[in-house]
């Protein structure tokens, strides 16, 4: 398939192979319809004011039972994550437990200073989780066959070894940053909608319909996944997503955090912007899964989303996604060697799951 012979989005340059796009009678697709409605529908001073009294509720939760923290921020030293913890501990004056749902792969330099040194610039207390490379690379190889992604491990983690924090710590708020609406096309949330985490959202969201027994490698037991499992029975949580309640600005919020902490920039593979996607050494090796299986990469994506911000026409975003969508990462070699697994096999799995356009005009 030619990534020119797609059907794209009229306004921006998202293809008909994204999952769960649709377009209107002039060509818009549902993220661009999306992003009109957020801008004209969102009061951003009562979503304020609804954060605030969340907030102030679970202080004074933690105050009444003599426990330090009083929300847990989910952060992998991302551009997100640590805009969040600087809002959470600068802007709204709280008093996170930090938790990483670590993915395990060797970080670069500057990831790894972000990781592990911003949560002590903000005098916080860190918690770091990874499981052993054996476990990770069997789970790469598996579900890069039953699904066409090798994250698995790491998506699923991010959602619920927070959640199992929340309940053995007694932690019920949990602060999130990018809503899924951002940039999930499924339809399960809409840009005003306000998003809370909780088993039903994280199976919609994280779990990609893929459960731990699908993904379960033959030489483990279910209980090795426990860290990648929802915790079982009732407990408190209340998990949200700051940028349902302040509006979402990526470069905005990378300015910030660049100049208040000295987060470190670190181009990835595929794409045209410093700051997107440094908190993982394989993030070009999963758009290159991507290209494989929808023909689109992290260009598409960012440039979409420039286009609806006004930030490039989308002629030029057009130029971009062919200049920079659709190469094999030079990281491929790494990856392949660390994970244990042959490229022509990784490819293959990978293309069991490719998309096939319903349309091929431009």
């Amino acid at each position: 398939m030619n990534k020119n012979t797609l059907k794209r989005c009229t306004k921006c340059v998202m293809p008909e192979t994204w999952s769960g796009i649709s377009f209107d009678e002039d060509g818009v697709c549902s993220l661009c319809s999306e992003f009109m409605k957020k801008k004209n529908k969102i009061n951003w001073k009562e979503r304020q004011k609804i954060l605030d009294k969340i907030l102030h509720k679970f202080r004074r939760y933690a105050k009444k039972r003599n426990n330090k923290y009083n929300c847990i921020v989910g952060y992998s030293g991302g551009k997100d994550t640590v805009y969040t913890l600087w809002a959470m501990v600068r802007k709204y004056k709280m008093k996170p437990l930090v938790v990483t749902f670590d993915h395990s792969f060797t970080l670069s330099p500057e990831a790894e200073w972000n990781l592990m040194e911003i949560p002590k610039i903000l005098d916080c207390d860190h918690l770091r989780f990874s499981i052993g490379n054996g476990l990770r690379n069997a789970l790469c190889k598996k579900t890069t066959g039953i699904m066409g992604d090798f994250c698995w491990h790491c998506h699923n983690g991010v959602g619920t070894f927070p959640a199992r924090i929340s309940k053995q710590w007694d932690i019920p708020l949990q602060i999130w940053g990018e809503p899924t609406a951002e940039y999930q096309t499924e339809g399960a949330y809409k840009l005003e909608d306000i998003e809370e985490q909780d088993e039903e959202h994280y199976q919609k969201v994280f779990q990609a319909g893929i459960k731990p027994e699908m993904a379960l490698p033959k030489e483990y037991a279910i209980s090795d996944l426990l860290p990648m499992v929802w915790p079982e029975g009732n407990f408190k949580l209340k998990a949200i997503y700051l940028g349902n309640y302040e509006p979402w600005d990526q470069r905005k919020h990378v300015e910030i955090i660049t100049k208040e902490l000295g987060w470190k920039h670190n181009k990835v593979e595929g794409t045209y912007v410093d700051w997107d996607k440094v908190d993982c050494p394989y993030e070009s090796v999963r758009d290159w899964q991507k290209f494989i299986k929808r023909n689109l990469g992290r260009t598409t994506f960012q440039a979409s989303k420039d286009v609806r911000d006004g930030l490039i026409t989308r002629k030029e975003a057009l130029r971009l996604v062919k200049t920079l969508d659709g190469k094999r990462p030079k990281a491929m070699d790494k990856f392949i060697n660390d994970v244990g697994i042959l490229e022509e096999d990784f490819n293959k799995l990978t293309k069991r799951h490719a998309v096939i356009p319903t349309n091929r005009k431009e």
